[in-house]
C-alpha cells in the first residue's frame, strides 16, 4: 500500500506547484526561463506573443503574453473569433 501511496502523493504535490509570477515590464528572457512551456505564436516588428496553457479553474483555456521591446506589456486570454473553437491573440490597434 505504501509503495502506491507515496508515488501518488509525490505526483499530486508536484502538480500543485505554484506557477511563477508574471508582472508588467518583466523581461522576455526571464519569462522564457520561468515559463518554458509557453509557445511562441507570433513574432513581428511590433510585438512578440507567447501562448501558455492555463491551469486555473474557471478561466480561459490559454493565457497570451504580449512583449514589446523585450518587456511584457499585456497578458490576456485572447479572443474567440466567430466560428472558432480556439482563442487567438488580441489584434493590435
Amino acid at each position: 500500500m505504501k509503495k502506491i501511496l507515496i508515488p501518488l502523493l509525490l505526483v499530486f504535490l508536484m502538480g500543485c506547484a505554484a506557477p511563477k509570477m508574471v508582472a508588467v515590464n518583466m523581461p522576455e528572457d526571464q519569462f522564457k526561463k520561468e515559463h518554458a512551456s509557453a509557445k511562441l505564436i507570433e513574432l513581428s516588428e511590433s510585438r512578440t506573443v507567447y501562448r501558455q496553457l492555463n491551469y486555473a479553474p474557471g478561466e480561459g483555456l490559454y493565457k497570451f503574453y504580449y512583449f514589446k521591446n523585450g518587456k511584457l506589456t499585456l497578458m490576456d486570454e485572447g479572443f474567440l473569433p466567430h466560428g472558432q473553437t480556439t482563442p487567438v491573440p488580441t489584434p493590435e490597434f
